[in-house]
């Protein structure tokens, strides 16, 4: 009989169906109601849900203890332990060999026995392991809507936080420090740098929703974030030909004057994947694993529309020989694209003002950015304040430096290569990855893995297939198309994602390796290629090669804990 691999592989479905458990109960009825949380995350809802019935969760004993998932953590202490401990230490406990201990506003707290019945699954909680717990608790706000999540949490303190680390995480940054101000990133996020800040989320936690939370967005900054006011921006278009005057205005007349539209859009960085890449040999910028790339709903005025509003239309583009549109940040990141992106209506350039249902956060352009459709990362401008109408790209490192070039794989010097003539990157190739099962997973024998992962393709073009193998690529199997399959496949400007559940053979050798693979195909029926050694270029950039997990095959356990 097939296991399902759930604890091993940590492709733990979100779905939380603990209520079930209680039928006929208050409680149990709320669980059911907050099982998905916004239509997408299910993650832990039955905490909040648990916050109106009391039944089951004592952990003293009776018909309800089993029905609770705290009740492996209920025999706590009545008086939590006065022992200090060190940030170091809560550090190395990490793992349930060592204890897995999280801290909370300057108390440190033991959650071993909780992981395995922790209503979002283990993989998420376990994030947080030897680490501050409240940024997590921040992500997923349904632990900050009633006081039962931390009344829970209270069962599990065994001692506080020294006072030299409780003040070291609240000290205030060097104001000499350029970056000093820059708005503080999540430490739910992994960083490669932070000066500026280059950082992605763990990506076990993309394929939970198919739009991304802004807490979980990778970000790429290439300098200090400037601080704008909406009502004090301004952002001026020059560079019209026929002498009429720079034209002027302020996100308020913005809004105000052009209808405001809405799209759904990824941003990958040029980077993504770069560490499967440097894992062949080296190349330069920061390792990016898989989520150098996230997707929001945009809203904002169309870039077609205020150009066209100011004559600047096909036919004016071709007479005065306009083939650029140049866009300046406020931080002085300048970067182009080709003005028919920029006027074609259903290419659905925004200058966008709103990020998921918000105004744009400071990290990712506040007040104002460019979003462009199909295009890198880089091409989406943050803080834009200047766009240049122009017969030329930008000038610069992002546009015309080696940055995002493409260069052969044997090319490992840029001496007598004019690097300003090769062209810059704008549309990407076909993309997928692996979200679930990671790479620190197990599975046994006859074990049923569910894998999951998200796919792309610049230009707006649809997915319509991937192929899943578990055995190096010997056989393929169709995922499913979760997701975003329902884009159109000439403008599908946002990934699609996938999953699959796989059985695999009771005869696997423990010890043996499971390689999990993916592979993408897009509407032009371009597919990925099997591996990275043909597209290793010196930058690191578009590494669409065939994503593989490997995982390590273990002994099954004789019998199941029920």
């Amino acid at each position: 009989m097939a296991r399902t691999g759930q604890s091993r592989a940590l492709a733990t479905t979100t779905a939380v169906a603990w209520g079930s458990s209680r039928s006929g109960s208050e409680g149990g009825q709320r669980a059911g109601a907050f099982a998905i949380h916004s239509g997408r995350l299910a993650l832990a809802a039955a905490l909040v849900a648990a916050a109106g019935s009391g039944a089951g969760l004592t952990g003293s004993g009776g018909e309800n203890t089993r029905a609770t998932p705290f009740a492996s953590c209920a025999a706590a202490s009545d008086t939590p332990s006065s022992r200090v401990y060190r940030a170091s230490e809560v550090a190395t406990h990490t793992t349930p060999a060592t204890g897995v201990w999280v801290t909370y506003q300057g108390s440190v707290y033991d959650i071993t026995k909780f992981i395995v019945n922790h209503p979002g699954g283990q993989d998420k909680i376990s994030l947080a392991a030897g680490k501050d717990i409240g940024p997590y608790w921040r992500l997923y706000p349904q632990h900050t809507r009633t006081a039962y999540p931390q009344e829970v949490l209270g069962g599990m303190k065994i001692g506080s936080l020294h006072p030299d680390d409780v003040k070291a995480a609240a000290k205030e940054a060097d104001p000499s420090d350029p970056y000093s101000a820059d708005p503080e990133g999540s430490s739910v996020l992994h960083y490669h740098m932070k000066r500026p800040t280059n950082a992605e989320a763990p990506g076990s936690l993309l394929g939970a929703s198919w739009i991304t939370p802004s807490g979980l967005w990778f970000v790429r900054n290439h300098h200090p974030v400037p601080h704008i006011a909406a009502d004090e921006h301004r952002m001026t278009i020059s560079g019209r030909a026929d002498g009429k005057r720079d034209f002027t205005l302020n996100v308020a007349q913005l809004k105000e004057a052009y209808p405001k539209h809405s799209i759904v859009s990824s941003v990958q960085c040029g980077g993504n994947r770069r560490a499967g890449m440097n894992e062949v040999k080296r190349t330069n910028g920061s390792p990016w694993a898989i989520s150098a790339m996230s997707t929001a709903q945009w809203g904002g005025a169309r870039l077609g529309d205020v150009l066209r509003s100011l004559g600047v239309d096909e036919e004016y583009v071709e007479t005065h020989g306009i083939k650029h549109v140049i866009f300046e940040g406020a931080e002085d990141m300048q970067a182009s694209i080709p003005i028919r992106k920029a006027l074609d209506r259903y290419g659905d350039t925004l200058l966008a003002y709103e990020m998921n249902g918000e105004a744009v956060p400071e990290s990712h352009g506040h007040p104002l950015r460019l979003v462009v459709p199909g295009h890198v990362g880089v091409r989406n401008v943050k803080w834009v304040k200047n766009i240049v109408l122009s017969a030329d790209e930008a000038t610069g490192p992002w546009q015309r430096g080696m940055s995002y070039k493409g260069f052969g794989p044997s090319t490992t010097s840029l001496e007598g290569i004019d690097v300003a003539g090769i062209p810059s990157l704008q549309e990407q190739p076909v993309q997928s990855a692996i979200t679930l099962p990671t790479a620190g997973s197990s599975v046994a024998p006859g074990d049923v893995v569910s894998l999951k992962g998200y796919a792309y393709s610049g230009g707006g073009r649809g997915i319509v297939r991937v192929d899943v193998s578990v055995d190096g690529g010997k056989m393929w199997k169709n995922a499913t198309l979760g997701e975003g399959s329902h884009q159109p496949l000439d403008r599908a400007w946002a990934w699609t994602l996938w999953e699959l559940d796989v059985e695999l053979p009771e005869d696997l050798p423990v010890g043996s390796q499971v390689e999990c693979i993916c592979k993408a195909t897009d509407a032009s029926y371009n597919v990925q290629p099997d591996t990275v050694q043909g597209i290793w270029n010196l930058r690191g950039i578009n590494n669409n090669a065939w994503h593989r997990v490997s995982i390590p095959v273990v002994a099954a356990p004789d019998d199941e804990e029920e």
